[in-house]
This record gives C-alpha cells, sequence and structure tokens, in this order.
C-alpha cells in the first residue's frame, strides 16, 4: 500500500502533466517531450509517468488523449482534451489530481 507521500506525489505528478499539457495546448508532443519538462521538477521515472497518464486518460475522467506507439512508449503522442483543459482552468477537480494555482 502507498504512503501518504507518496499518493501526494501521484497526485502532484498528474497536476503537473495537466498543466505542462494545458502550456502547450493545441500542439500534439510526445510522451517523451512530457519527461523532459516533468524532469525540471523532479519526475523522471517512466513508470511514474506512465501510471499518471494510464490515470489521466482512464475511463469517466479522460482529461487526456494518449495515441499509443506499440514500438515505443516514449513516442506515443499525447494532448489535453476539452475535459481535461476545464481541469487545468480549475472548472472541474478530481480529488486525485492536484493543480498548483
Amino acid at each position: 500500500m502507498m504512503d501518504k507521500m507518496e499518493i501526494a506525489r501521484a497526485k502532484m505528478l498528474r497536476g503537473n502533466i495537466v498543466e505542462k499539457l494545458y502550456a502547450c495546448y493545441g500542439d500534439d508532443i510526445t510522451v517523451a517531450n512530457l519527461k523532459q519538462v516533468l524532469a525540471y521538477k523532479g519526475y523522471n521515472s517512466d513508470k511514474e509517468i506512465k501510471k499518471a497518464v494510464y490515470y489521466l486518460t482512464g475511463a469517466k475522467k479522460e482529461y487526456v488523449k494518449l495515441v499509443y506507439n506499440k514500438e515505443n512508449y516514449m513516442d506515443s503522442l499525447i494532448w489535453l482534451t476539452p475535459t481535461g483543459v476545464n481541469l487545468a482552468e480549475g472548472d472541474i477537480s478530481d480529488t486525485g489530481v492536484v493543480i498548483d494555482e
């Protein structure tokens, strides 16, 4: 079971992903580009990023769209959906995502 620090870190990572994708809304970027930008915040684990993206693309959420590249996950295209924009702008909230204001 995850401890409170791990849970908080996972929520922050999800929020950081939403913020980074919001900053480049209208452009598709690769997961590798996203990882580079997140590295500045101390996130560089492929596994952590993959789990966060899986959460954000999940059914009933769909904040993020991912076009999966079977040959190399890091080359997959990723972008924010309109629902993701609403999350980034604070029109909706998700207890599993922490957006820095």
